[in-house]
């Protein structure tokens, strides 16, 4: 029997991790990185210097990739340059993405809409299609991280369409690259924000005083989420303690959907 100690290892690996400037993508990045992950982190108009200087803090290297996930020209350049840089790469993580107000009517923007979609769910599922095609070619499994939201399970507030049909929709990509990539020791899963403390969710005091009243009534365990609530989750699921789970969304809500 494994130790539990050698089956959380994943000292030595290489990750690439898309919107690794900020929020959830950020601390996603540091997790691994203190767990012995070297880092290829895209970046878009946030700097990366931050999340570099946490990964370097680590013990670990850095190679930032600047990328706008909304041009597919570009996001096919990312795991070419991640193994250009590192020789290899074991795992792919899926944060980068954007929220969109969107309202039916007058205003309604069909380009907005596509913005939404390439961004949420386009880039995520070629970006997983190119990985899949490498890890089955290189013969050593991997693993595969997609960031979805408590939105991939609720409706939400007017406007919001084009971001919750993505949100749900990676729900979907999920279950169906897990059983397509499974037969060949690749796990894909994904986990599922619920109201976390970000630039992203509080870019203004009117919106977090909004969101506070919103944590205070809907969240069981009486607090925002902050990013770093899921460094332990991703790592756990990046190393061969998450070996027999694929196909999975996991709520990381504090008890948001519960109510």
């Amino acid at each position: 029997m494994k130790n539990v100690n050698d089956l959380s290892n994943i000292k030595g690996k290489v990750a690439i991790v898309t919107g690794s400037a900020t929020g959830i993508g950020q601390a996603i990045a540091v997790g691994l990185a203190e767990a012995g992950v070297d880092i290829a982190g895209t970046y878009s108009s946030t700097s990366f210097e931050e999340t570099k200087a946490l990964v370097e803090a680590a013990g670990q290297k850095f190679f930032p990739i600047h990328v706008n996930v909304a041009k597919p020209e570009e996001v096919a350049t990312i795991i070419p340059l991640a193994i250009e840089e590192y020789g290899k790469f074991d795992i792919l993580i899926n944060s980068a993405g954007v929220e969109s107000h969107n309202p039916i009517g007058d205003t309604y923007s069909e380009e907005e809409y596509q913005r939404c979609l390439q961004i949420n769910l386009n880039q995520v599922v070629a970006l997983i299609a190119e990985a899949g095609k490498y890890f089955i070619k290189a013969g050593n499994g991997g693993r595969i991280l997609n960031v979805s939201s408590v939105a991939g399970y609720l409706g939400m507030k007017s406007g919001m369409s084009p971001y919750v049909i993505t949100k749900h929709a990676i729900r979907g990509v999920t279950r169906s690259f897990g059983l397509e990539l499974a037969p060949y020791g690749v796990t894909v899963n994904a986990i599922a924000p619920g109201p976390i403390f970000t630039k992203m969710t509080a870019t203004t005091p009117t919106k977090k005083s909004m969101m506070d009243k919103v944590v205070a009534a809907k969240c069981p365990v009486g607090r925002w989420g902050f990013p770093e609530d899921f460094k332990g989750i991703t790592n756990m699921l990046c190393s061969e303690a998450g070996g027999f789970i694929t196909g999975q969304t996991i709520l990381v809500d504090g008890g948001y959907t519960l109510t």
